[in-house]
């Protein structure tokens, strides 16, 4: 047994390493800082850049706008961040190691979800489901960045095949009856929802279909029940413990960058604007055209099949459906400008195949054609897809592109921070920052502490951040930014430039 895993383990590696070679992913894994796109990624390695430089403690995540205070802040829990901190402590910093413990988060949970397909279907169509999911434009970019929302995909994949191991029951494989898988089990959904809150959808999943199985009518079989009722409740602890953890540190330290409540819409008018930014930018992205239309289509498909399912399957899959959509619903403010929120919601297209396959693979031998017709077009399906997200991957790296978002010349500030560095302007000083349309972009890149300020930040604004902070340098990338503060100072001295970046040192605020 161990030695087929180990083969089908090596087999996959093998293939899935080919596959993101093919699709450009290892261009982007080194010559750091690229690929820093939104302000959500430089957020979130600002906290591992943080780890590095503060002997790695676990406990107080800290961002570069500390406002000369401290920039301790409540967030989700930091696993990626800090793994890679410790990878940096070890090897020095490079980005590249962060990118790389993304990758083989995203990797575990697609070799599991490998062996998720295969309880159904044939191997070489768990090969092709696999990589038409992967494939998605937007999954494929953030499997080699930043954000916990791979990372928590990954994990809650690895958490699905678990609980179909331990309770679903199934013709040929066995189960697993060990109380380690049980722990193990726990302890990866719990990591995957402390990781991104999202996932506890699929535990309410879980337990919801747990629940009615209790109903004899329905005909829900589920295994080891008491067992999974345990791991379930055991899968809230980490998540528990961090969150009141969090909370903490919000009250105590500074809560404002990370969103720890639901963001609701107050009109129609804005329910309905939210759903049609969200509409015309991020389907496409999740599925190219028109695989799109296909994939929403096949989570009715269902619905009619409903005596050819296992009823476990058919109630995972509804529930699924059901919690997403409400989910979406709740938080389209959200999904608006944030292509990655649907990472974690990758698991009802998951399902729902599941589904489907466990209803075509009960088809009469007659039917033969309905399977090569189903295969052929998974076939069609995957090429479009590959095809899609592979020049999506080029379109997100190359300047001046719709899809490339970076609001900052990386290597451009690569060239100013070593500039700075070498000056001794580094992380001991005080700095305002301005523009910077998000907290850490500008401050993350030149590895610096301060404050920055936006465009849109009134006059009152600007003043207070002036007087609260009292920075010995100001770093400007707006000929407009210098010419708002400079009457605000004494003086304001040129001491380095970049293009437009440049550095002034400051009068100390008391003699303004």
């Amino acid at each position: 047994m161990r030695k087929r895993t180990l083969i089908t383990w090596l087999q996959f590696t093998a293939v899935w390493l080919l596959f993101h070679w093919y699709a450009g992913s290892f261009n982007h894994l080194s010559d750091a800082p690229r690929g820093v796109h939104q302000g959500a990624q430089c957020d979130r390695a600002s906290i591992a850049l943080n780890y590095y430089h503060n002997n790695l403690n676990f406990l107080y995540p800290e961002v570069h706008e500390n406002r000369c205070k401290d920039g301790i802040v409540s967030c989700e829990l930091p696993l990626s961040n800090y793994l890679a901190a410790v990878l940096y402590t070890t090897f020095g910093f490079n980005e590249k190691w962060f990118r790389l413990i993304t990758f083989l988060f995203v990797s575990i949970g697609m070799f599991a979800l490998f062996g998720l397909f295969r309880l159904y279907v044939k191997p070489i169509t768990a090969y092709v489901l696999v990589f038409l999911l992967n494939a998605s434009p937007i999954l494929l970019f953030y499997t080699t960045n930043f954000l916990p929302d791979a990372t928590a995909l990954g994990l809650v994949l690895a958490a699905w095949y678990l609980f179909f191991k331990q309770a679903v029951p199934h013709a040929y494989e066995p189960a697993f009856k060990s109380n380690k898988t049980a722990v193990l089990f726990a302890i990866i959904l719990g990591l995957a929802i402390a990781t991104k809150t999202t996932c506890g959808i699929q535990l309410l999943c879980m337990a919801g279909v747990l629940l009615l199985s209790f109903i004899k009518g329905l005909k829900i079989e589920l295994l080891n029940k008491k067992r999974m009722a345990f791991s379930l409740l055991g899968a809230l602890v980490i998540p528990a413990l961090w969150q009141l953890w969090a909370r903490h540190l919000g009250n105590l330290h500074n809560s404002e960058f990370f969103m720890m409540h639901v963001p609701l819409l107050n009109t129609m008018e804005e329910v309905k604007e939210a759903w049609q930014v969200y509409l015309g930018n991020w389907p496409s992205e999740t599925f190219a055209r028109p695989l799109h239309y296909f994939a929403i289509s096949l989570l009715l498909l269902p619905l009619f099949l409903y005596k050819y399912i296992p009823k476990q399957l058919w109630w995972l899959n509804l529930l699924n459906t059901l919690g997403t959509l409400a989910f979406m619903a709740l938080m389209i403010k959200q999904f608006m400008y944030h292509d990655y929120y649907i990472l974690c919601l990758l698991p009802l297209v998951v399902l729902n195949w599941l589904a489907i396959a466990s209803a075509v693979t009960k088809l009469a031998s007659k039917f033969w054609w309905v399977k090569v017709a189903a295969f052929i077009a998974l076939l069609w399906a995957l090429k479009i897809q590959v095809h899609y997200g592979r020049q999506n991957m080029t379109d997100r790296y190359t300047p001046g592109n719709y899809w490339e978002q970076s609001q900052q010349n990386t290597a451009q500030y690569a060239r100013f921070k070593k500039q700075l560095h070498n000056m001794g302007i580094n992380r001991s000083q005080c700095v305002l920052v301005g523009y910077d349309g998000a907290p850490n972009n500008v401050l993350y890149l030149l590895d610096l502490q301060g404050r920055r300020i936006n465009s849109d930040f009134s006059d009152e604004q600007v003043k207070d951040a002036i007087d609260k902070i009292q920075a010995r340098y100001v770093i400007s990338t707006d000929s407009s930014f210098t010419a708002c503060v400079r009457p605000l100072f004494k003086e304001m001295i040129e001491v380095a430039a970049e293009g437009e970046l440049k550095a002034f040192k400051v009068a100390d605020v008391s003699t303004r």
